[in-house]
């Protein structure tokens, strides 16, 4: 039979996994409308080669 702290085991578990999902769509939502913004003002081409200098600076220091 669970046990209390069982329980409040489980709900900061599952709270924690709840929180941590929505901060990382949140987070893909803000990078998408950045992506949209860098477009809106400089060449798709210039969009993706700075998104791919950040990416190998990430890769590399990540």
């Amino acid at each position: 039979m669970p046990t209390e702290n069982d329980r409040d085991d489980y709900i900061k578990r599952m709270c924690d996994d709840q929180r941590n999902a929505y901060l990382k769509r949140s987070s893909a939502h803000f990078l998408e409308c950045a992506v949209h913004l860098c477009v809106t003002h400089m060449s798709i081409e210039e969009a993706a080669a700075l998104l791919e200098q950040h990416a190998a600076l990430l890769r590399e220091h990540g």
